[in-house]
């Protein structure tokens, strides 16, 4: 039995998922909320399997995955963007939820939240410009990915030592709990340029010493600026 396509009308086959001309999902819309919204839930965090296998390469071996896409090894991992995005939506929940620790006389509305998310979705493609700058052999869509990469991993990072550092005004365990996400974080950074670059190892520290100062640089500005539209 065949079935047509509700986007371009090409004839499919009755188990097709996805239109062979199109692409669009052949699934249907017009079902029980739930089953509708589960079908969206596994799209979007691309729950089969290739999320955790790219969480688990991510986090134990820095630099694999952006020199495997960059190999053209792409299908067994979730996309770089995809990837940034999730992650980058938890980070933004968490710190918006904490954000009182910090400033108790200031809340943090959606909007301000907005601003620091936009802001940095433009922030992660100038960070691959600066690293295309020092590593010029390089290739900027290879140097996109892995920005997308490093800055998820910093995302994850973060959410670890934000809260601690939020709770360290209570005792002196939540500061040394941030030490050791903190050497991993410093230790990723260092390895990850190393793996996909593939300079030696003082080469790399400069390289990577003056790209963060130049991006923090940059940061220190784009945020002056949010702050000021802001207030």
């Amino acid at each position: 039995m065949q079935i047509n396509c509700k986007n371009c009308q090409t004839e499919l086959q009755e188990d097709a998922h996805f239109c062979l001309q199109c692409g669009q999902s052949t699934a249907s819309l017009n079902r029980p909320f739930v089953a509708v919204s589960k079908d969206m839930l596994h799209e979007l965090l691309d729950i089969d399997g290739r999320l955790w296998l790219t969480l688990r390469i991510m986090l134990s071996k820095p630099g694999q995955l952006t020199q495997e896409f960059n190999q053209g090894k792409r299908v067994k991992y979730t996309p770089p963007f995809r990837l940034y995005l999730v992650i980058s939506i938890l980070f933004f929940i968490i710190f918006s939820s904490i954000y009182q620790v910090y400033e108790p006389t200031l809340t943090l509305t959606d909007s301000m939240s907005s601003y620091y998310s936009k802001a940095m979705f433009v922030l992660f493609p100038i960070f691959a410009l600066i690293v295309q700058l020092f590593f010029r052999q390089s290739f900027f869509i290879g140097n996109l990915v892995f920005s997308m990469h490093l800055h998820s991993i910093i995302y994850l990072m973060l959410m670890i030592i934000a809260p601690l550092e939020a709770l360290e005004q209570y005792h002196l365990v939540f500061l040394l709990l941030q030490i050791p996400p903190t050497l991993y974080l410093g230790w990723y950074i260092y390895t990850a340029f190393k793996t996909v670059h593939q300079q030696s190892r003082w080469k790399t520290i400069g390289k990577v010493s003056a790209i963060f100062i130049i991006y923090f640089s940059v940061l220190g500005i784009v945020f002056d600026v949010v702050m000021e539209n802001i207030f």
